[in-house]
């Protein structure tokens, strides 16, 4: 029997649906698609490489919904809040609409497994969203300038890396604020994402749109 990578893909993701990723096994997928140890290696010789592949399409697709949101703002002339709380609320939805593969990427860490470089190129794909939204922002005269914050050096240290990288060009007062944003967005999707945020009122989705814009302020977006 032969089978394609998105095929054991496929069947890898029902099963982490069905179970969650920690008891994922290579094991469990191949007896489920009748494939010998020789067959499946050809395509994922380990556990980690599998994992690997999982992890990838989540980023992936969390990216794509950030990357298209920002789109479909600037094409529609949003207003640049208006374009970091489209993406902030893709992420979200994104999260809710598959919350089995967010879980894979923002959960608990599965035991012996770290993650290769190359995930992190597909999970930088929201960040870059998001600072395209600011670019937008700085464009517009609309992004708040100044003297950086004063802040712990391995926190500065990371602002400088940013401000040399992915972030070139924006303050690096934006930046150091971008990455608080950042743990905020995250912890308010895992909220919606695990069933926490039904106290915060009886529309989460109108919640989070509020809590994004206040997210958006604080970075240095302005009004």
């Amino acid at each position: 029997m032969t089978t394609n990578p998105a095929a054991i893909k496929a069947e890898a993701t029902r099963q982490l649906h069905q179970r969650g990723a920690l008891v994922l096994t290579p094991d469990s997928v191949r007896a489920e698609l009748g494939l010998s140890d020789d067959e499946f290696a050809v395509h994922f010789a380990t556990r980690d490489d599998l994992l690997t592949a999982l992890v990838v399409d989540a980023y992936d697709g969390m990216g794509e919904r950030a990357e298209q949101a920002l789109a479909q703002a600037r094409e529609s002339a949003a207003q640049p809040l208006d374009r970091w709380v489209a993406v902030c609320r893709a992420v979200r939805d994104w999260a809710t609409d598959n919350p089995y593969e967010y879980e894979l990427i923002y959960g608990t860490n599965i035991p012996g497994y770290d993650a290769p470089p190359e995930t992190m190129v597909a999970g930088a794909r929201t960040a870059f969203a998001l600072i395209g939204s600011l670019r937008d922002a700085a464009e517009a005269d609309a992004l708040t300038s100044g003297e950086p914050e004063p802040l712990p050096e391995p926190v500065a240290a990371a602002v400088r890396g940013l401000a040399e990288g992915m972030a070139e060009g924006l303050p690096e007062l934006v930046i150091g604020r971008l990455l608080v944003a950042w743990t905020q967005l995250f912890g308010m999707t895992g909220f919606s994402v695990f069933g926490h945020i039904a106290a915060f009122g009886e529309d989460p989705a109108a919640f989070v749109d509020h809590a994004a814009a206040t997210m958006g302020r604080f970075v240095g977006i302005k009004a």
